[in-house]
């Protein structure tokens, strides 16, 4: 994938998570990310399918390991690692993220993708 300037990806990642939540409201039914690139027809997807952990990636040197601490949005969790997923402690599952893979009901889930889509900076 080519290099991502901070502000591609934080655009395209909230073109993605609105897509996400538009067609879930729209179709009634959860829609995965996978579902966007299929549809957008984009071939070379980001690493984890989230243009911020591509950015975070290549800030990185291209190392996953401490990633996460190149994020460029505010997951509002108190870890660098994981923090989409964690919040508290590592491998509770409440993160935002975590919570929209988890979600059960459509209607939440299309709240918490847009939550996803307009996270704040940091």
């Amino acid at each position: 994938m080519k290099k991502l300037t901070r502000e591609e990806a934080i655009s395209l990642h909230r073109k993605m998570w609105n897509w996400i939540a538009d067609e879930m409201e729209k179709m009634g039914k959860f829609i995965n990310k996978y579902s966007y690139f299929k549809a957008m027809k984009i071939p070379d997807c980001p690493d984890y399918l989230c243009y911020c952990c591509e950015y975070a990636i290549q800030q990185n040197n291209g190392e996953l390991r401490s990633r996460c601490k190149h994020c460029p949005l505010d997951w509002e969790s108190k870890y660098d690692l994981f923090m989409c997923s964690q919040i508290e402690e590592l491998d509770d599952g409440e993160g935002l993220y975590e919570r929209w893979e988890e979600c059960e009901n459509v209607k939440e889930g299309v709240k918490l993708a847009r939550q996803i889509a307009n996270l704040e900076e940091r």
